[in-house]
């Protein structure tokens, strides 16, 4: 078997072209392309060619990631302090620098240089380095000189708070405009709905406060919504319910019209019926019956196509009625779609209106404790480096930095972006008093951006090389544009099946901003691979009777998660088992070898239902597997157990709790035992 090892030349030039550390460059990398190798190797030639590491600054995203790359160049400099002149030489070349002899021994204290060097080489996330920035700068950032950043249940306990102060406020202040939106909000949703409902929209709290402040405030971003789903100022929800009430046949004409069906055949007087119910209700249920008439419980138009909306036998008799009821079926189908973006934007507005009060109490919280959270680092940042009086901080700051490198840039925010041009920008800003190269250094790829949800827009990043792209070349500085599209991971079949997929314009419709087919090559040329697609499973149109002993939650072989955990449980299992013919490919040895349950791994989308199936299917199968990578401490049944076991001795009166602990292992009664024990309770 055939695999290639050796890195392609055109591989190689391209990351040395990546890490020229006289160059600004922007990497377009797929996974697995060695974008992390590139970053090092651009961070080893900037200290090679004499860079203060202290004015090196290298942000990415995660702290694992910070950590890794830290690791890695350090492990690159303390190797090279103890290698001899040639083996010193060859690993400088593989960086892709040029090797001088009578620089080895500069080469072989760099580590030492880097460790010492006062603020030290500065690999860390943007919130990282924001938190740094505001404790530099904590008068010109008009924050507390000691505030602290907020912990993760520290956030949640305050916002906990925070929403029941606001809802206690809105139920005592019932006419209020916040005491409104609530009951707006609780007729329109069930109890755990409007949980669910307030934790996900203050989950999306930065967009929600980024979205009023662009409208300049709640009636604004109300006015907003309204005209991107069409309506006019006029054009709110009573207003449009008045509308297909009044400007069409009048009620008062309800019951005439009923008599006119009245006469037709059954689906006439079953309109006849719906009619003279719309005309005998209060006021306030009578627009869903009336709209009841003239369109089905799909929400379809009654008498589409060929169909008519009254017999045809009813329309010899009375063609007139035909022509007024279809007019005013007409009528209010326009006004449904009004009223639906109508409704929708009174409920986000109520929705906007209780969340910006939590959010209100919320920050009062964080004030009153000088706590700051991930995204207050990143708005207090970007109003320091962008107010007028700011000049005394970039100076200070653009005196420290002479190189930004930035990791998996397609994550990066619009406000995280703008405090990254505020601090690069002066790079290209012409001649100075300052010489030397200073650098610019990006690296991301749009189709792998996972963020968005904190706020970050994929498409800013090909937006964002156009503006460094534009304003180094406007003073003449070198600046590159690399692709890596070689995968050092997967093998070629993977990677052909993707690229057939995205192949079709319709697949690939906002992957990217260009719209461009992406184009994956393998380093492994000669790597077997299969892709096999398996033909989906539904759920059976009729659940299977249950005993009603069974958990709630319990599922059988028929269900879709469980069906698919154990074929795939089998499969795996017919792999290991003995006299199986599967092999892999074992780089270390360079040999194929029997396959182990170590070489197979099961990717799925969440750690829900078909995740907890897939364990349990393996376990079956006698399949050794890893298990839940995560553990939600309160949710494991042993701590279940014991709160139980408190639970029932702080309320014995609480049955349910008692029964749950004496069938637990700490009793160990079963439901025969329960049956006998209850009634003589």
């Amino acid at each position: 078997m055939s695999l290639r090892r050796v890195i392609p030349a055109s591989t190689v030039a391209a990351q040395r072209d990546a890490s020229d550390p006289h160059a600004s460059v922007w990497v377009s990398a797929h996974a697995g392309s060695g974008k992390t190798h590139v970053l090092t190797q651009r961070v080893v030639r900037l200290l090679l060619e004499g860079a203060p590491p202290s004015k090196i600054l290298c942000l990415t995203y995660t702290k694992a990631a910070a950590a890794n790359m830290s690791l890695r160049v350090f492990e690159t400099l303390s190797r090279w302090t103890m290698l001899d002149d040639d083996a010193l030489m060859q690993a400088i070349a593989a960086t892709g620098a040029l090797p001088v002899r009578h620089n080895l021994d500069f080469a072989r204290r760099l580590f030492a240089r880097t460790v010492e060097t006062p603020g030290g080489l500065k690999i860390q996330t943007i919130h990282a380095f924001c938190e740094r920035l505001l404790h530099l700068f904590p008068f010109e950032a008009n924050l507390p000189a000691r505030f602290q950043l907020i912990e993760a249940d520290q956030a949640a306990e305050l916002l906990d708070h925070a929403r029941r102060d606001a809802l206690i406020e809105a139920m005592s202040d019932a006419t209020g405009e916040l005491g409104k939106s609530l009951m707006l909000l609780a007729r329109s949703t069930s109890q755990s709905t409007f949980a669910d409902l307030l934790r996900d929209a203050l989950g999306k709290r930065r967009v929600l406060r980024q979205a009023i402040r662009r409208a300049e405030g709640l009636a604004g971003y109300s006015a907003y919504l309204a005209a991107r789903l069409g309506l006019v100022r006029e054009e709110t929800l009573a207003a449009v319910e008045r509308a297909m009430l009044e400007d069409g046949i009048p009620p008062a004409r309800w019951n005439s019209c009923a008599e006119r069906l009245a006469v037709g055949k059954t689906n006439d007087s079953k309109l006849a019926c719906k009619l003279r119910l719309a005309a005998s209700v209060e006021r306030a249920s009578r627009l869903q019956h009336y709209v009841d008439v003239f369109f089905t419980q799909e929400g379809g138009p009654r008498g589409n196509g060929n169909t008519k909306i009254i017999s045809k036998d009813l329309q010899e008799i009375d063609p007139e009625l035909l022509s007024e009821l279809e007019t005013e079926r007409d009528r209010l189908e326009t006004l449904l779609e009004k009223r639906r973006a109508a409704k929708i934007v009174e409920n986000s507005t109520a929705l906007v209106i209780v969340l910006d009060r939590i959010l209100q109490k919320y920050e009062s919280a964080k004030n009153a404790r000088a706590l700051l959270d991930f995204d207050d680092l990143i708005d207090k940042t970007l109003n320091l480096l962008s107010r007028a009086g700011a000049g005394w901080v970039l100076y200070k700051l653009d005196s420290g930095i002479d190189h930004v490198l930035i990791d998996e840039a397609q994550d990066t925010s619009p406000e995280q972006w703008e405090i990254l041009r505020c601090i690069a920008d002066e790079f290209t800003a012409g001649a100075g008093q300052r010489s030397g190269i200073r650098t610019f250094f990006a690296v991301g790829d749009e189709k792998q951006s996972i963020y968005s949800f904190q706020g970050a827009q994929p498409a800013k990043f090909a937006e964002m090389e156009r503006h460094f792209s534009g304003r180094a070349k406007a003073v003449s500085q070198k600046f590159r544009n690399v692709s890596l599209h070689r995968s050092f991971r997967s093998a070629p079949k993977i990677l052909e099946t993707v690229n057939t997929v995205f192949a079709r314009p319709e697949n690939r419709r906002g992957l990217s901003s260009d719209d461009a087919a992406p184009f994956h090559q393998a380093l492994r040329e000669g790597a077997p691979g299969l892709v096999e697609i398996w033909q989906p499973v539904a759920p059976t149109a009729e659940a299977p009777a249950r005993s009603w002993r069974l958990p709630l939650d319990f599922r059988d072989a028929t269900d879709p998660p469980v069906f698919v955990a154990d074929r795939v449980a089998k499969l795996v299992a017919s792999w290991l088992a003995p006299g199986s013919r599967e092999r892999v490919y074992d780089e270390k040895a360079g040999a194929l070898r029997p396959i182990c349950a170590g070489d197979v791994i099961v990717l799925v989308r969440t750690r829900a239902v078909f995740f907890e199936a897939m364990i349990r299917a393996f376990k079956e199968a006698h399949v050794p597997v890893a298990g839940a990578d995560r553990l939600r401490f309160t949710e494991h049944i042993a701590v279940m157990d014991l709160v139980a076991a408190g639970r029932a001795s702080l309320l014995p009166q609480d049955d349910l709790t008692l029964a749950c602990l004496l069938k637990s292992p700490l009793i160990g009664l079963d439901d025969d035992d329960l049956i006998e024990l209850a009634p003589r309770r």
